[in-house]
């Protein structure tokens, strides 16, 4: 017998008690996790340090900053000749979950994600990072995960005639997420609230935290290339900092809702502007990111907040940074996501959180590395809708090991960000 899902039922085993225990899902999911995890932990592993070593490179040959509208170009053409919707794979992917979780049939939705869409956010990603776009890693390397989820449903689908692309998808991105940014319990959570916060699918747990933990532990063993930040002692917990990092939350909550707004008006205003050449609208924006860019340089002397700018999280730590890091920074990361650079925008929300935080941290007379730290965790659970997976990304990636102020800060940060988000299909109230 079938679900809806398209998935058999597994048979329930009876004890003594009358109790029914679902055994069989349970065990199916645990290997559908273990085999996610252990299937996308490689190519994440090849993507990150892929990233890293455009990054690198990009620093080395500044000049690359001139193509940017060529690229720009390029990853237009990308799309338009191999397929539009493999730019909206994150879209597709929460779309299919919100279906599962409606008890509507995805049982060949695995055919819309292949394999190829994630060769072209490998692509398309790496060029962006390359050529200096202010973008960040997370959004290509869950798409990532998101194909080889899908790869692994059509897989059993086919060996076993049923699967459950839902419970593949939340793996798939539990795995990425975990392996970008060494955080297997943020990387549990992530996949199993990406698509909808306002539910708790303790029914992914499972497949989740296996997947997360096993691509963690894999990825770590291929020497992923992580974020480091600078050792830090944290805020301890009294009424004073209590009220600070209150109001502070309230203020990076107000930010970061009004950069995502800034986002789509961005990208609302160069479709309306140039709707009559698709190409216009893309090398308009990545033109001025140039300009822009080169303009930032010699006033101070740095391409630094180009590309992923993860340095400029560990300045802002040991007290070097300052609100004009922070202006620069959202410019360039509106002008690069409106020119159709593909990366992400996690690594850019923290950086902004961590600089703007870090500007505002004598004016409440706080220290000012806890604060950045802070900050930046906010800034993303504010633009992410999931202050549970920022919260312990503040734990795992950050190191931040006073959890009852770093809970205020993601949890009011998110409460004050409004609506606008990241990830536009989910179902956050």
């Amino acid at each position: 017998m079938k679900s809806s899902h398209g998935s058999e039922k597994s048979p329930e085993i009876k004890t003594g008690n009358n109790y029914n225990i679902d055994i069989y899902p349970h065990l199916e999911n645990a290997v559908r996790g273990l085999i996610t995890g252990l299937v996308t932990a490689p190519f994440i592993t090849l993507f990150a340090n892929m990233v890293h070593f455009t990054t690198v490179f990009n620093t080395e040959h500044r000049f690359l900053i001139l193509f940017l509208p060529a690229g720009a170009a390029i990853i237009l053409f990308t799309y338009s000749r191999f397929g539009a919707s493999s730019k909206k794979i994150t879209s597709t992917a929460i779309k299919e979950i919100h279906q599962a979780e409606d008890n509507e049939d995805i049982s060949e939705a695995d055919k819309l994600i292949t394999p190829g869409m994630g060769i072209i956010s490998f692509f398309t990603a790496g060029l962006s990072h390359l050529l200096g776009a202010s973008v960040g890693k997370e959004g290509a390397g869950v798409q990532i995960g998101f194909t080889c989820a899908s790869s692994m449903s059509r897989l059993e689908r086919k060996i076993r005639g049923s699967s459950r692309l839902d419970y593949y998808l939340m793996s798939g991105s539990a795995a990425a997420f975990s392996s970008l940014f060494s955080a297997p319990v943020a990387g549990t959570l992530f996949g199993a609230h990406l698509a909808s916060p306002k539910l708790s699918r303790m029914d992914a747990y499972l497949p989740c935290l296996i997947s997360s933990f096993t691509s963690n532990m894999v990825s770590q063993a291929l020497h992923i290339h992580v974020i480091g930040i600078p050792a830090f002692t944290p805020l301890e917990l009294n009424s004073t900092n209590f009220i600070s990092v209150l109001l502070i939350a309230i203020l990076v909550g107000f930010a970061s809702n009004l950069t995502c707004q800034m986002l789509e008006f961005f990208k609302e205003r160069m479709n309306s502007l140039y709707s009559f050449n698709k190409y216009l609208k893309v090398i308009i924006p990545a033109l001025l990111l140039t300009l822009f860019s080169i303009a930032v340089f010699f006033v101070s002397g740095s391409f630094s907040y180009n590309g992923l700018s993860s340095d400029l999280i560990s300045k802002a730590v040991l007290g070097e940074s300052n609100i004009y890091d922070f202006l620069v920074k959202t410019v360039l990361v509106l002008l690069s996501l409106s020119a159709g650079f593909q990366g992400g925008e996690v690594v850019p929300l923290l950086v902004l959180g961590a600089t703007l935080s870090a500007s505002v941290a004598e004016a409440f007379m706080l220290p000012v590395a806890p604060l950045a730290v802070l900050g930046a965790v906010g800034f993303l659970s504010g633009g992410m809708k999931l202050p549970l997976v920022t919260f312990f990304l503040g734990m795992e990636l950050f190191g931040y090991d006073e959890p009852r102020l770093l809970f205020v800060m993601t949890v009011v940060s998110f409460l004050s960000s409004g609506k606008s988000g990241i990830y536009s299909q989910q179902r956050v109230i």
